[in-house]
């Protein structure tokens, strides 16, 4: 299930998301609010805690994505991704 969900998260970044797609040329500075994007917060969170939890995570960080949510960056997960 974990790599169900992984691989679907990189179809969509490969395909149809403005930052990781061939899209992102339009997007210049960016279009995701956060850091790292919510499409890479979602596979690190799932690669660590899971499927079930993962997704949970994941959803708690979409709708914190809107127009007027405050930008944020999640060292937690930038940490983990260096090692």
């Amino acid at each position: 299930m974990k790599k169900i969900l992984i691989k679907t998260i990189e179809l969509y970044q490969n395909t149809i998301s403005p930052d990781h797609s061939p899209r992102k040329a339009n997007y210049p500075y960016g279009y995701c609010r956060h850091y790292p994007t919510c499409s890479e917060y979602s596979k690190l969170a799932i690669k660590k805690h899971g499927a079930i939890k993962g997704v949970g995570i994941s959803i708690f960080r979409i709708v914190q994505c809107n127009p007027l949510a405050k930008p944020k960056i999640d060292f937690r997960f930038i940490e983990e991704e260096r090692k």
